[in-house]
């Protein structure tokens, strides 16, 4: 039997067009606006009255409700999720950038950091509104200080936060100075290039789509009158800017259909000439 091996510029050209496809990463970016986001408003206890800002601004820090003193009923946290693993990045990605933008609607409160801490369960949006930082009653589905999940009808059968204010980890995954603005709005941004644990979170959301519940926002909450108002996701007409996502990473393409025809074919001439 007489056997016959494929010659050496074919197999060339193989490894070539395989090389093309697998061993060179191409770079993209997307952009993403939040799935969902709402305010978590603190009041008093599980039984009070629940609030919550589902279709309003996100506020963070403390109001002055308590003044100065210990927070009872000012403290505020935003909650924004993005679907990273529905947004067209490839399986198997690697990020490589992150940056969040906001805008801040009004704020004469200081500079105060506004950090972004991965959250840890999962959290709902409903459709409570109120225009300034004091909330609005929660409706079915909304997140508040003391439940991730509000049911208006029946609120003992609400879904509690393992820890009243949200659940999330204890480090800050990215950090930005929101200064004082005099009304006319300004755009922060939280990069990876200085919280590069931001590019962390982005991957794991990506590899790990149910367990991707976004960020918890956390302003100063170490004094009253520290809160900052931030643009939501809802907060389409000018001048407000709604938050914005923008992820930078590098994928691997499947080998071409080409390349595996050529494959294929090597194949099946060998087997002719056996």
């Amino acid at each position: 039997m007489k056997t016959s091996r494929p010659s050496f510029t074919i197999l060339s050209a193989i490894f070539a067009l395989l090389a093309a496809t697998t061993q060179f990463a191409t770079a993209a970016q997307v952009t993403l606006a939040p799935s969902k986001d709402n305010s978590l408003i603190q009041v008093t206890s599980a039984s009070a009255a629940q609030l919550s800002n589902g279709l309003g601004d996100i506020f963070v820090g403390r109001t002055n409700q308590d003044g100065q003193g210990p927070a009872t009923i000012s403290m505020r946290r935003g909650l924004m999720a993005f679907d990273v693993a529905g947004s067209g990045i490839p399986a198997g990605a690697t990020i490589t950038s992150v940056s969040l933008t906001m805008r801040d609607v009004m704020g004469l409160n200081g500079d105060r950091a506004v950090k972004l801490h991965r959250t840890s369960a999962d959290w709902g949006e409903g459709t409570s509104f109120f225009s300034g930082g004091q909330g609005g009653p929660a409706t079915t589905g909304d997140s508040t200080w003391f439940y991730s999940f509000y049911d208006a009808t029946t609120p003992a059968a609400s879904t509690p936060w393992a820890t009243p204010g949200g659940d999330y980890a204890p480090t800050a995954s990215g950090s930005s100075i929101v200064s004082d603005d005099l009304g006319a709005g300004q755009l922060f941004t939280w990069s990876s290039a200085t919280n590069p644990a931001m590019i962390a979170d982005i991957q794991f959301w990506l590899a790990n789509p149910a367990s991707n519940f976004g960020w918890t926002l956390i302003g100063d909450e170490s004094a009253g009158q520290t809160a900052k108002r931030l643009n939501s996701s809802e907060s389409t007409t000018a001048p407000n800017v709604p938050p914005s996502l923008v992820i930078e990473y590098t994928a691997v393409p499947e080998p071409s259909t080409l390349a595996l025809a050529t494959v294929a074919l090597i194949g099946f001439r060998v087997r002719r000439r056996t």
